[in-house]
């Protein structure tokens, strides 16, 4: 096959991904989507919750891909209490992400982008130190796709990335390990999502069940991979789904590592540019990363196309990314942060003992950042963090 040219390659396509894709090409950039699996959206590597309205800013909610509708959370303490929370006009979703995953890559594919799956990116193709495009291997054949530009939407640790010289690495304090198992036949309340904290429950993390359907949830665990040995998030979820559903069906599980680093300080170099996990734009407290990597996808995929449009994509240019992103992700992920480390320090007893403070107030007055207020107490410049963070 002879060598092909685009102006932009993106790498990977995730919801990053197809943002990317689907910016470049609709400001007119020849643009070409590159994904290693057989099909986009599978395997999933996600919890699936999202909040509705952000999605709303980039498309139509379409029911096919939103599994649950969420009327609030309940959070409970390490002893067992349970914190029930309901903000008016505040409403999540957890998605079907591999129909989800697709949606987004059939509106890059309407914008004009063109689409492979199966593509295995082994290489880059660099000229006096600039990315020009990427080596690829498709059914046994390797190809050059030469390329202005490439975004890497490869997930944690980006591959692409680090052959660019970017530091991808992850210190393990800041890398959850997560897994999760999605089980039915089971009763719960399929309205609200579910997190469970503690020691003994998620060390350094927490425990979740998202609704997948009136019988069906998704249940999975994260834990701080710096004080857990190998296979304790297996053992501890499998544990947590024996005490609290039995023996139910599983009909899915997933395993991954979920990066809740501060984001990457240049996630570029001249001729490329890292968008989603692979910047580390994924939430240091929630883990989630759906939203800011469409985000992050969005603002990439129309500078790549200007850069491409100027005939220059060195760092000089690319380096307004930052700027691009810094009110929706960049300054609330330092804040977020700061407040992840801070919450990863409190004990199961501060922890009890916020719970019992929380179910004191008013149910009209549970929210968030309530909750962030009375666990951090003893942390006064965390307050002005806790308030920004929930605005």
């Amino acid at each position: 096959m002879p060598d092909e040219k685009y102006d932009i390659v993106v790498v990977g396509a995730g919801p990053g991904g197809s943002m990317a894709a689907a910016a470049a090409a609709s400001e007119g950039a020849k643009t070409l989507m590159l994904e290693r699996d057989s099909n986009i959206g599978l395997p999933v590597r996600c919890g699936e919750a999202v909040g509705i309205n952000n999605i709303k800013r980039f498309c139509d909610i379409d029911s096919r891909w939103v599994a649950a509708e969420i009327e609030g959370m309940n959070v409970y303490s390490p002893d067992g209490t349970e914190v029930s929370v309901s903000e008016e006009g505040q409403f999540g979703a957890v998605l079907e992400r591999s129909l989800f995953d697709r949606y987004l890559a059939e509106l890059a594919a309407a914008a004009g982008a063109d689409i492979r799956t199966r593509s295995n990116v082994d290489g880059l193709i660099l000229k006096q130190g600039s990315v020009k495009g990427v080596t690829v291997s498709r059914f046994n054949k390797r190809s050059s796709i030469k390329a202005d530009l490439v975004i890497a939407a490869d997930g944690v640790e980006s591959r692409i990335g680090r052959w660019a010289g970017i530091r991808t690495q992850i210190s393990a304090r800041d890398l959850e390990s997560a897994y999760q198992i999605v089980i039915s036949d089971i009763d719960y309340d399929y309205k609200r999502c579910h997190f469970y904290l503690g020691d003994d429950v998620a060390p350094g993390g927490y425990l979740w069940v998202f609704p997948k359907g009136k019988r069906t949830a998704s249940v999975g665990i994260g834990v701080e991979v710096s004080i857990c040995s190998p296979g304790e998030a297996h053992r501890k979820l499998e544990s947590f789904i024996l005490k609290h559903f039995g023996k139910p069906a599983v009909i899915g599980e997933m395993a991954g590592g979920v990066p809740c680093a501060k984001p990457i300080k240049q996630p570029y170099a001249d001729g490329i540019l890292l968008v989603g996990d692979a910047a580390h734009h994924c939430n240091p407290l929630t883990g989630g990363g759906i939203f800011t990597a469409m985000v992050s996808g969005n603002e990439a995929g129309k500078l790549a196309a200007e850069a491409v449009s100027k005939g220059d994509t060195s760092i000089r240019e690319l380096k307004k990314f930052n700027k691009r992103i810094e009110k929706e992700i960049i300054r609330p992920h330092k804040r977020s942060y700061r407040l992840a480390s801070a919450v990863s320090k409190l004990s199961d007893e501060v922890m009890n003992k916020t719970a019992q403070e929380i179910n004191s107030i008013p149910p009209e007055k549970r929210t968030l950042r309530n909750i962030f207020l009375k666990g951090l107490a003893s942390q006064p410049k965390l307050v002005v963090d806790v308030i920004a963070a929930f605005i």
